[in-house]
């Protein structure tokens, strides 16, 4: 309930939440800010809120609006963004210098209003720790905003398959997730992510979910970019959680009718190649425990000794059906945390947050999960350390191993 309701208030509390990290900032850096009466700063929020909100009206518009609109637009939303990660820094450097003094014996020191030059500014020796990374974080929220979302990678990846048939070896599956399509998604971006998938001349594409990231009232104009994507037996997908609090039925319905993709809801396909059969299996998104509860309804549709790939939109099925002898799982979610440490790419939200199946290759025992970085963006179209991904998958012949990793 909650969720849907976020969902559907989308860039209202986008900019609930910036505006939160602008006064907090202003009341820290400011002193014209702190100055003022405090009736003033209070009314200060909710005028913040509503200018966020302005700017965030040019965003729900399809198509965009022209460019000395639209990129003032983006960046006054990027610096929303940016206050807002530079208050939640400020906000745990402040927890930490205030555990730190008290554990120290020196609680005057590290009070955030007491010990102070002024009401509401902080000691000296906060602020010359303080200033510095909040700066950086916000910087590197700004860039992954402005510039990091755009970068795409094309990544190769073999996968060894147990009793693989021999007209199935060599088969490559591309593998897209979370585009996001939507007031934020970067139309030019995702065309050139698909014309690169033409240029693979992919034998299976497999969409593991969250295809939109709007009403469906909008899916229209994105119809001919998707109809775009196609592969020698077939473009399969699945839904993502974003799909469903759009109107599952009505993204599917779509979908089918417009595009050559085939939507699998709790569903199986049979691809034959070459005389050999490649099961497509696509589990319906749900929470956690459900999806377990359903994925036995999905396998069966499998004869065991035939290879499968399973499509799902959240990682977190993976062992059930590595039980199962799944040869190979797809799913996306994640975003391979959508932000990590520049460098570090294993040190990301989604590995903190949500799960150890964060971004690529996994294995148990002769089973294999890969989770797609994806395509598009969540909450906003800001990427750092983590890139966009295509992944191109090589089926090859295997043989099992126990160890899980």
């Amino acid at each position: 309930m909650i969720d849907q309701l976020l969902f559907r208030r989308f860039f209202t509390s986008l900019a609930i939440a910036w505006a939160v990290g602008e006064w907090i900032l202003a009341c820290w850096l400011l002193p014209p800010f702190r100055a003022l009466p405090p009736a003033l700063q209070l009314l200060a929020l909710p005028a913040m809120a509503l200018l966020n909100r302005l700017a965030a009206c040019v965003f729900e518009r399809e198509p965009r609006l022209p460019a000395l609109v639209d990129r003032p637009a983006r960046m006054l939303m990027a610096g929303g963004f940016a206050a807002f990660a530079g208050a939640g820094a400020f906000l745990v450097l402040a927890g930490l210098w205030i555990a730190a003094g008290v554990l120290g014996g020196h609680p005057a020191e590290a009070g955030m209003l007491t010990g102070a030059r002024e009401p509401f500014s902080l000691p000296r020796g906060f602020e010359i720790v303080a200033l510095p990374l909040v700066a950086f974080a916000m910087g590197t929220v700004v860039h992954g905003y402005l510039r990091g979302y755009r970068r795409l990678v094309v990544t190769r990846l073999d996968v060894p398959v147990m009793a693989l048939p021999a007209a199935l070896a060599g088969l490559r599956v591309v593998h897209l997730s979370d585009l996001h399509l939507g007031p934020l998604a970067d139309r030019s971006g995702l065309r050139d992510a698909f014309d690169r998938v033409a240029a693979l001349e992919p034998d299976l594409v497999c969409v593991t979910g969250d295809i939109v990231d709007t009403p469906v009232a909008d899916l229209a104009s994105w119809i001919p970019e998707l109809a775009r994507v196609t592969a020698r037996y077939g473009v399969f997908a699945v839904l993502g959680n974003h799909d469903r609090h759009a109107d599952a039925e009505k993204v599917a319905g779509a979908l089918r009718r417009w595009t050559s993709w085939r939507v699998l809801r709790d569903e199986a396909a049979v691809v034959e190649i070459g005389g050999a059969r490649l099961h497509i299996l696509g589990l319906e998104d749900r929470p956690r425990l459900q999806a377990a509860d359903a994925l036995p309804h999905v396998l069966s549709a499998r004869p065991p000794a035939e290879p499968a790939i399973l499509l799902t939109h959240r990682p977190n099925v993976f062992a059930p059906a590595a039980a199962a002898g799944v040869p190979l799982v797809l799913a996306g979610h994640t975003h391979g945390g959508q932000v990590a440490v520049p460098g570090l790419p294993r040190f990301n939200l989604a590995r903190f947050l949500m799960t150890r199946f964060d971004a690529g290759l996994f294995r148990d025992g002769g089973s294999w999960l890969h989770v797609s970085r994806g395509l598009g963006t969540s909450g906003q179209p800001v990427r750092v350390g983590v890139p966009r991904e295509i992944t191109v998958l090589t089926l090859v012949p295997g043989v099992a191993s126990a160890a899980a990793s």
